[in-house]
């Protein structure tokens, strides 16, 4: 994944302090994906993909320092 600029960051932290449901929605569709994983017969590199993607972004949010203060307080 291309790291992304520190104000790219601070928008995702951001975003996710103000509504913290996209957070919780990213990691169950990432955790649907992972679980599906085992079992997918075609596309499997594209399945493997759609799992690092959506792990990236939430590991992205969650170790945001504006995340990791939000969650301290």
């Amino acid at each position: 994944m291309i790291n992304p600029k520190p104000e790219v960051i601070k928008s995702l932290a951001t975003v996710c302090r103000s509504y913290p449901e996209i957070l919780d929605w990213l990691k169950e569709w990432r955790d649907h994906e992972l679980s599906k994983l085992p079992s997918v017969l075609q596309n499997t590199a594209l399945a493997q993909g759609r799992c690092q993607v959506l792990s990236e972004i939430t590991k992205v949010i969650e170790q945001s320092p504006e995340t990791i203060s939000a969650k301290s307080r």
